[in-house]
Parts: C-alpha cells; structure tokens; sequence
C-alpha cells in the first residue's frame, strides 16, 4: 500500500497550471515525501508534449479523463479508490506543498484521525477544500459510490462543484474524524479543529496560488515563537 498526492491538469498550457507549477509540485513532493506517488488527472486537452514530460517522471502515475474543464477536479479524488492506496492528499496544481502544508500533512499522518483539510485563508470557508484535503483508506469511503449518490441530487452551494460534493456529500460522513488545520478563526464549530501554531501571513499560506520560479523555505525550528503572549508568561 502507497500514500498518494493527487492533482488534476486540463486546458492548454498556462503558467498558472503548467508547465512549470506542475513540474514544482512533483519535485517537492519528491523530495520531501520519498516513497509516495503522485497520481495526475489528466484532461483530453492538455498539451501533449507535457504529458510526454510527466511520463518520464519518476512515481508519477497519469490517469487519463478524457474530459475538459472542471469536471476534471473531481476525478482527481478517485486516488484513493485505487486499491493499492491507503491515504490521498489531494492538491491544486496552482499551489504548492511548502512548509506549512508539509507541517499539517505530516501532524495529520502522526494523528489517529482518518480524514484532513485545511483552511487558511479568509477565503476558505467551505468545509472541505477541495485542494487541501485528504483521506484515508480506513474510512471505508469510496469516492466513485459517493459522487453518484451526489450527482442523484447535485446541490450547488456556490462554492464549485467540487466543493459542493465535499461539503454536502462527504464532510456529514466524515466530520467526526476529520481534523482540521485552521488559520483566521476557520474552525467552523469542528470537533477536532487545530489552531495553526504560526501566526498568519499573506505571504505563505496552504492553498496560496503561487507565481514561478517558487522559492521553498523550510519550517522553523521550534514554535515557541508562536506561543500566545498568555501561554508564555506562564511559562516563563
């Protein structure tokens, strides 16, 4: 059994998507999650002189959705119905996994809970993002089941419709297994919602579109900093 990252790709080339951004993210995730692969959704138009690229790269497997457009950010959840994946953390190709997104994945894989996602920004007020999150096997969903219950009744809650499924169809099955990594008073009334240990910045956050080449920095040593001001005169 493997741990899987898994992004979707459609449309012709963008610098915001790819090359570049895409090629990133695999390089990243390399490094910093050895032994893990990285499934790519991949529209019918994606530029194919790209997809030759991905190809060569290594632990990448593609997934050909002969789709365009959106709909192709739903296919990029059917990682974890692969039968050798025990965990999927799903990722726009937009973003990338820096630090602080590494630091809430691997909190994540060193907890007992089953599901994960993050809100960071004011702007991520649904309740699962459907770039930042993740699920493991052991909760015995099958994503492909669940998005033909949804598709029965698509309600759209004007958050995307990958979004909209998360929200209606997954976060009532999930929600009592679910951690959540917060920013900007995002818990939302979850039960196991985790305060950020990092004050919030603009300049890196999860789910952040960021431009090309990507700088990565490493997390800092210790949170200490990070206390609130109470907890350290306690402390102290």
């Amino acid at each position: 059994m493997v741990n899987a990252f898994s992004f979707c790709l459609y449309g012709p080339q963008n610098p915001r998507y790819y090359p570049a951004p895409m090629t990133e993210n695999i390089q990243l995730i390399l490094k910093h999650f050895p032994g893990w692969v990285i499934f790519v959704y991949v529209g019918a138009d994606v530029d194919p002189r790209y997809v030759d690229i991905l190809k060569t790269a290594p632990r990448v497997i593609l997934r050909y959705t002969g789709k365009i457009g959106a709909a192709n950010m739903i296919d990029r959840f059917l990682a974890i119905d692969e039968p050798n994946v025990d965990l999927m953390m799903v990722r726009d190709a937009d973003s990338r996994v820096h630090w602080k997104d590494r630091w809430a994945i691997k909190s994540f894989l060193k907890s007992p809970f089953l599901a994960h996602t993050i809100r960071d920004n004011p702007a991520h007020t649904t309740a699962i993002m459907g770039g930042l999150w993740g699920i493991r096997k052991e909760a015995g969903l099958v994503i492909k089941d669940e998005y033909t219950e949804f598709e029965k009744n698509p309600i759209n809650l004007g958050s995307g419709h990958d979004q909209s499924f998360l929200a209606v169809q997954l976060y009532p099955k999930i929600k009592n297994i679910l951690l959540v990594h917060y920013s900007n008073d995002l818990a939302g009334g979850d039960p196991h919602a985790t305060e950020f240990p990092f004050p919030y910045t603009n300049d890196i956050y999860c789910g952040r579109v960021e431009s090309t080449p990507f700088q990565d920095s490493e997390e800092p040593r210790s949170t200490l900093g990070f206390l609130p001001p109470s907890f350290l005169k306690i402390s102290s």
